[in-house]
C-alpha cells in the first residue's frame, strides 16, 4: 500500500487530479502495482480526505493534553509517539489530524510500526488533506519518501 500511496504522492500534486478511480487504478495497474495494494491505497486515500476529518473536529476545540491509553502506550512505540507530539507542537498536525494519525497507526501491522512508517502516514495523510506544512517539517517527512532530506 505504501509503495502505491508514494508514487501517487510522487506524481500528484494534488490528489484531486486522479480522475476517475478506474482509470487510475488501470494506470497503476499498467505501471506494475497489483489489484489488492491499489485498491487498499486508494480505501485509504479515501479514508484519510478532509471530508473524512469530520468526527475528529472534537478534538480541536479541546485544550487539553493528549494522555495515551495503556493500549496505545503498548502499540506504539516512544519515538512514534515523539514524533507524533513534535509535529503538533510545531503546527504540522491539529489535534483532529493528531487522532487520525493515531488511528491509522493504530491499524499497521506492529511489524511495519516505525519513525518512517510514521512519517510516510503522516505526509501522506495531510497531502490528501492538502495541508499547509512548515518547509522545513516537510523536509523532514520528505526522508520517508526519499531516504534522505532534500534541504541542508
Amino acid at each position: 500500500m505504501f509503495d502505491v500511496l508514494t508514487y501517487l504522492f510522487e506524481q500528484y500534486s494534488d490528489p484531486a487530479a486522479f480522475g476517475d478511480r478506474s482509470a487510475l487504478t488501470r494506470q497503476l495497474n499498467a505501471v506494475g502495482f497489483e489489484d489488492d495494494d491499489i485498491g487498499e491505497a486508494l480505501d485509504w486515500l479515501d479514508s484519510v480526505s478532509e471530508a473524512s476529518v469530520e468526527p475528529y473536529l472534537g478534538a480541536d476545540e479541546g485544550s487539553g493534553l493528549r494522555v495515551y491509553a495503556d493500549s496505545e502506550l503498548e502499540y506504539l512505540p516512544a519515538d512514534v509517539r515523539g514524533l507524533i507530539q513534535f509535529l503538533e507542537d510545531n503546527d504540522a498536525l491539529s489535534p483532529a489530524q493528531r487522532e487520525m494519525v493515531i488511528d491509522r497507526l493504530l491499524e499497521l501491522d506492529v511489524e511495519d510500526l516505525d519513525v518512517d512508517t510514521a512519517k510516510l502516514l503522516v505526509l501522506m495523510m495531510l497531502w490528501a488533506q492538502q495541508a499547509e506544512l512548515p518547509i522545513l517539517l516537510g523536509e523532514a517527512l520528505l526522508e520517508a519518501v526519499h531516504g534522505e532530506p532534500t534541504m541542508q
